[in-house]
């Protein structure tokens, strides 16, 4: 149960914001953030209706909490929004952001463990983009947010589809075109995880068996496009790979 000047601090801001979907606020020195349960205005196509996609991202947080707290602390969940302590900084910031240059290569490597352990408890996230990982530098801990992706389009398991979705992240940031060394961390703390490297065979087996579709991908590469671009790139560094 939380106290009542908590209580209160939400109800303000979330009338100081009456249409933002997520917000967040500062109350006795600690972030947080509202989630509401209104559209984002993305296709529905890609994404849940938005009912389902509130619900579903609920669901999962409180999921994972019961075996590891690698998803957010949910302190007030209604029929309308849900409130979440704040976890860090996520890791497009880490990689980027100067302040955080002497501890990119562990973070990169803890949150690659992070997903595997994630794994190993038999969840998937379902979109672990870099923005949606957050690194506690105090605390040195991984947080995955934004629980809400559930659609997939693939026969692939979801857990590979997440190793997958993560590369395909990271090679849409320009650093990765010079420098991989960030997404090496990362599977090295990801196969750190007994029996890890399996997803990781799954994904290479993926990528032989509809070997086509890739190919129809990396000869649409020279239009520019910078998912299909990641895409190809995610591709040929997890070929590369030795497992």
């Amino acid at each position: 149960m939380i106290s009542s000047s908590l209580y209160t601090k939400i109800q303000q801001t979330l009338q100081e914001q009456p249409k933002k979907r997520v917000l967040s606020f500062t109350w006795e020195e600690k972030k947080y953030f509202i989630k509401r349960r209104i559209s984002n205005g993305r296709n529905t196509f890609a994404k849940q209706n938005t009912s389902a996609a509130f619900w579903c991202e609920a669901y999962k947080i409180m999921t994972v909490r019961q075996y590891a707290p690698l998803a957010p602390a949910i302190v007030l969940l209604t029929e309308n929004y849900f409130v979440m302590e704040s976890c860090g900084k996520t890791m497009q910031g880490v990689a980027k952001e100067a302040p955080w240059q002497e501890v990119r290569l562990h973070a990169f490597e803890k949150a690659g463990c992070s997903l595997a352990l994630l794994h190993q408890a038999g969840l998937h996230h379902g979109r672990p983009a870099l923005r949606d990982i957050a690194y506690d530098k105090e605390n040195d801990t991984i947080t995955f947010i934004d629980w809400e992706n559930e659609k997939t389009f693939v026969s692939l398991d979801t857990k590979a589809l997440d190793i997958f979705l993560f590369i395909h992240s990271c090679f849409r940031e320009k650093w990765s075109v010079k420098d991989s060394s960030l997404i090496d961390a990362a599977l090295k703390g990801y196969t750190s995880v007994q029996g890890s490297d399996q997803q990781i065979r799954n994904v290479k087996a993926f990528i032989h068996k509809h070997h086509l579709l890739f190919h129809v991908i990396h000869n649409l590469r020279r239009f520019g496009w910078k998912d299909v671009t990641a895409v190809d790139n995610a591709r040929l560094y997890i070929d590369a790979l030795t497992f």
